[in-house]
């Protein structure tokens, strides 16, 4: 009934089935005359000392046992005495017990101990003060009760304590098989998470293969313009105009610019995963800012006929503290995936500033928005992480190395700021780039 209950509950229910099982043994016993001279209320208090381990517990049981005493006959000289000894008994047997405490005794010499203590304690009380004469007890009635009690007492606390052992395997057992089921419900949560973790793997191996296709497409590109047009130019035997030259070395130039970027990709990324990258924090013009940004791509938005609109709302301030580099790294890659996804239309950089309704704390958000292809929400969580692209057919088609928007995320979170996405397939994108006006800092500057 009280296998799940607390220490205090056990420990207080157990006392007063002490206190009763001593209570309910004085109704039983030999009488001679008219006195109650032999019961079996000590068997209660000599098991205590075997089975509680502090002593105080055996204090209240032998005062709980004493005071249940007068309930049976009221008071009287018989009660009185019969309480007074019944105390004493808990007195010694509350010794006994902090004894015990210090000792390694075994249970059969704890027993056999505490089973000729209490009883000859109980023939000493009642020989003193008891209410049958003393030359009566000692000669005719203690020679008789006290070997009884002795053997009764050994077999009462010997039978309990198998029943008691037999309790306690039946626990241990009842307990086993809850740890044995609790160990099995863990090892069936840890083979689904390693399959889970399989799954992963295997998914991360898909994806790290389409992006080497990929990358090895992107790579050979501009390597091959490279050493084409150069042997062109080595190789030929007539003077070549300069306007030739010019148109070669323009190709060369715009092709090593690209590999070059990718190249940086690469390592950007290898730099934040190993905690590496640099952090420059200084004032920054957001005027000089937007306008390096639309002067970079307005030349590229004409040439495939998009309209390209920059926006600085009225309250944002003039200057913030930033990694200016990284926060132009950042907007190039988010405005350039937005120019390679996008056919017709617009594209618009739109920088506002706002309040955070969690700590009142001011914020400034840069948004990159598209009319373009769009992404479809599964995959959106996937193109923010590295080697993992929306669709890799999509991304042969389009180009690119897929790395920009994992590598800005991560710029964004250097800044003490998010990226987030807001996007429906064939509907266009919205990035936004959220910074704190007051940044936390929470890098050095030489370790990411």
């Amino acid at each position: 009934m009280f296998q799940h209950a607390s220490w205090t509950v056990k420990q207080t229910v157990l006392v007063a089935i002490f206190i009763g099982s001593g209570w309910l043994t004085m109704f039983f016993g030999v009488r001679v005359s008219e006195y109650m001279l032999f019961d079996l209320r000590v068997v209660p208090i000599i098991f205590g000392t075997l089975l509680f381990r502090k002593y105080y517990m055996l204090l209240i049981i032998g005062f709980g046992i004493a005071l249940a005493r007068y309930t049976i006959t009221g008071i009287n000289p018989q009660s009185v005495t019969g309480s007074l000894n019944i105390m004493l008994m808990g007195c010694l047997a509350a010794i006994l017990v902090a004894k015990y405490q210090k000792s390694a005794w075994s249970y059969k010499k704890k027993a056999l101990i505490s089973i000729l203590s209490i009883n000859s304690l109980q023939v000493i009380c009642i020989a003193s003060f008891g209410a049958v004469p003393k030359s009566i007890y000692l000669t005719k009635v203690a020679p008789y009760t006290y070997p009884a009690a002795l053997l009764l007492s050994a077999f009462f606390v010997f039978i309990i304590r198998d029943f008691y052992k037999e309790q306690q395997r039946a626990d241990k057992i009842r307990n086993m098989n809850v740890i044995l089921r609790k160990q099995t419900k863990r090892l069936l949560q840890s083979k689904r998470e390693l399959e889970k973790k399989a799954q992963q793997l295997a998914q991360a191996s898909v994806y790290k293969s389409e992006f080497i296709a990929n990358m090895s497409h992107e790579l050979k590109t501009p390597l091959n313009s490279i050493i084409v047009l150069s042997d062109l130019i080595r190789e030929s035997e007539d003077v070549t105009s300069l306007k030739e030259v010019n148109q070669y070395a323009n190709i060369i130039h715009t092709s090593g610019n690209e590999l070059l970027q990718m190249i940086n990709s690469v390592l950007d990324l290898s730099k934040i995963e190993a905690g590496k990258m640099d952090m420059l924090w200084q004032p920054v013009v957001i005027e000089e800012l937007t306008h390096y940004i639309k002067q970079q791509f307005e030349p590229m938005m004409d040439s495939k006929k998009l309209r390209f609109d920059v926006t600085v709302g009225k309250d944002v301030p003039s200057i913030i503290q930033t990694d200016s580099h990284k926060l132009n790294q950042i907007l190039r890659n988010l405005v350039m995936n937005a120019l390679k996804f996008t056919e017709e239309g617009r594209i618009t950089l739109c920088v506002e500033s706002r309040d955070n309704n969690d700590d009142s704390s001011r914020w400034i958000d840069f948004a990159v928005c598209d009319t373009g292809i769009g992404i479809a929400l599964d995959k959106q969580k996937l193109i923010f992480e590295a080697f993992q692209q929306g669709d890799g057919a999509t991304n042969r088609k389009y180009g690119g190395t897929g790395l920009g928007l994992s590598i800005s995320l991560q710029l964004a979170n250097l800044l003490s700021g998010s990226l987030t996405l807001q996007s429906e397939h064939g509907n266009g994108s919205k990035f936004i780039l959220s910074l704190p006006l007051q940044p936390w800092m929470n890098y050095s500057e030489d370790a990411g």
